[in-house]
């Protein structure tokens, strides 16, 4: 059976009433709507069904005015303190602000007053941060990040062996084999041939690694 068609006409959404529905843009459906200032507006049906799109335009703007006849100046949104109404751009309000951290910004009233600005930025920054930590500390053990032991080899080694580098002297080819645990590089010497190197490797891997990759 096929899915019956949906008809929006003389429904209200918003201030918006749909009057009919016009030609389509590609595949999506759109209905000519006559808001309650008077404007007409052709809507998408899926912003009118989702609630995305609830005038033509007007109570944007209504909230912008009222947004700039609001006296900022001392209050508080997050971590801002108001300092004073900074110049209007392209007939919005601005206000000077200081962040917490002592960082001096501009932010729009409207952003203000609807919490979408509450930082310099900074506040993202420690959350991020803080998430990351968090992250980290599920793989961290005794101090050691056990991903990074388990990290695939460098695409830039040339020797196709994880810790071992090739190593250039005047007269011939050397291979120096090395190891990283808890947060410095452990030099295990420079090697004739690249088995002897691959050799002390793996050798430091069972001594240095092996305690934290087991469960």
């Amino acid at each position: 059976m096929a899915k019956k068609k949906i008809d929006v006409t003389g429904e209200r959404f918003g201030r918006l009433r749909v009057i009919k529905e016009v030609e389509p843009k590609g595949y999506k459906r759109r209905y000519l709507c006559k808001c309650d200032c008077g404007n007409e507006k052709v809507v998408y049906l899926n912003n009118l069904t989702r609630g995305m799109t609830t005038s033509c335009g007007c109570f944007q703007k209504e909230k912008a005015r009222e947004s700039s006849l609001v006296d900022l100046t001392g209050k508080r949104f997050g971590f801002l303190s108001v300092i004073n109404q900074a110049p209007s751009k392209n007939n919005r309000t601005y206000w000077r602000c200081e962040c917490n951290c002592g960082k001096s910004i501009v932010v729009e009233a409207s952003k203000l007053l609807n919490g979408k600005t509450k930082s310099c930025g900074c506040f993202r920054r420690e959350e991020g941060f803080k998430r990351k930590n968090e992250q980290e500390e599920k793989y961290r053990k005794n101090g050691v990040m056990v991903t990074s032991l388990r990290r695939k080899i460098n695409k830039n080694n040339s020797t196709g062996v994880k810790g071992v580098s090739l190593f250039k002297t005047k007269k011939s080819i050397k291979y120096r084999a090395q190891i990283g645990i808890k947060n410095t590089i452990i030099d295990l010497g420079v090697f004739d041939t690249i088995e002897e190197a691959t050799l002390a490797r793996k050798q430091a891997e069972e001594k240095y690694h092996k305690s934290y990759l087991e469960d």
